[in-house]
């Protein structure tokens, strides 16, 4: 008896030893690297090395052949110079998303603002348009039709630039990639586009919503996130000055200008990281107020940031609130604004 004890102790030990052997045998595995004119991260967990930097690479270069406007052999390049195209799988899923998310935002997003965003300098095109061109005949994703892996454009003056959702499209295309080699606990950064997926030795992945200056790269709220994707955009970086003027990245698909608005920052959360970019990019353009009544009208949660005088305040859903760490800076006071109001 006195042996069969020490036997069954003996295999209980070794059992919990195997487990614990097995559970440390995963190791936090790091890609860092370059695309997509940004820097991108892929950190995974797996008990080896099973995703190499060459085969994220490869990935992110098959996705600019076909999204990358600053590529002139892609295939959106050729789209731009009214080349006959055959859509691939990349390309047909920005577009027919970009145009139901367009749909859905009421034209705040919008792939045909492309003519606009090159006049004002940021585009792929530093060729100056004139100024008198009439875009209301050339933007508009009425404009556009998908049929067949094929796009057909009403005008030959239209030019598509899907920089407003092409960064969280391949942050999903390669967190497809890293599940599809079995890995589920990883986290996906392709220039503050994000996703997360499973956790980090059992805690959630932290991210943080930064604080939207320009020369400043500090934390504000730090957020704890699982199988979430977070996407961010901003007044306060990509800028240029004429005419003594700062000017913002981010075009208005209405008046066909630089969006002047009290956001400085918008950050979207949802189940992919696409749709993620686009609602940013999207409630950006809107405004304030419109965009609160968007993500309020489609349930989509968001911390917007926002000037008011020379207050900078936050804005945050109620949801949203509750992935915040307390860890945060200014915890207590978004806990204080928003933890027991309604939204």
């Amino acid at each position: 008896m006195f042996h069969l004890m020490i036997l069954e102790v003996r295999s209980i030990f070794i059992i919990i030893f195997f487990l614990f052997s097995c559970q440390n045998s995963y190791q936090l595995n790091t890609i860092i690297g370059s695309a997509q004119g940004t820097f991108y991260s892929v950190k995974y967990f797996s008990k080896k090395k099973t995703v190499t930097k060459l085969q994220i690479d490869s990935l992110l270069s098959e996705i600019d052949l076909s999204l990358s406007t600053y590529k002139p052999g892609s295939l959106i390049s050729r789209i731009n110079r009214n080349k006959e195209t055959i859509l691939d799988n990349h390309l047909n899923q920005v577009l027919v998303r970009s145009l139901k998310i367009c749909d859905q935002t009421s034209g705040f997003f919008d792939v045909t603002i492309a003519p606009v965003v090159n006049f004002f300098g940021f585009g792929y095109d530093k060729v100056k348009y004139d100024d008198k061109i009439n875009y209301d005949s050339i933007i508009g994703c009425d404009k556009i039709i998908i049929r067949d892996n094929t796009i057909f454009k009403k005008n030959s003056d239209i030019k598509i630039d899907i920089n407003g959702i092409a960064q969280g499209y391949s942050v999903d295309i390669i967190s497809n990639f890293l599940r599809s080699k079995k890995i589920y606990d990883f986290i996906v950064n392709i220039g503050g586009e994000i996703f997360c997926s499973g956790n980090k030795k059992g805690d959630d992945w932290a991210v943080a919503i930064e604080k939207p200056f320009m020369n400043i790269q500090k934390p504000m709220y730090i957020l704890n996130l699982s199988n979430k994707a977070l996407a961010t955009s901003g007044s306060y970086r990509k800028i240029k000055k004429i005419d003594n003027k700062i000017i913002s990245h981010t075009m208005s698909p209405k008046n066909f200008l630089p969006i002047e608005n009290e956001l400085i920052s918008v950050s979207v959360m949802a189940d992919n990281c696409m749709d993620a970019d686009a609602y940013a990019t999207a409630c950006m353009a809107m405004g304030l107020i419109k965009s609160k009544k968007f993500i309020k009208n489609h349930k989509i949660d968001a911390c917007f940031i926002y000037k008011s005088n020379d207050d900078t305040i936050t804005y945050i859903t109620q949801n949203l609130l509750k992935f915040v760490s307390s860890k945060s800076p200014n915890y207590l006071d978004l806990q204080a604004s928003f933890g027991g109001a309604p939204q």
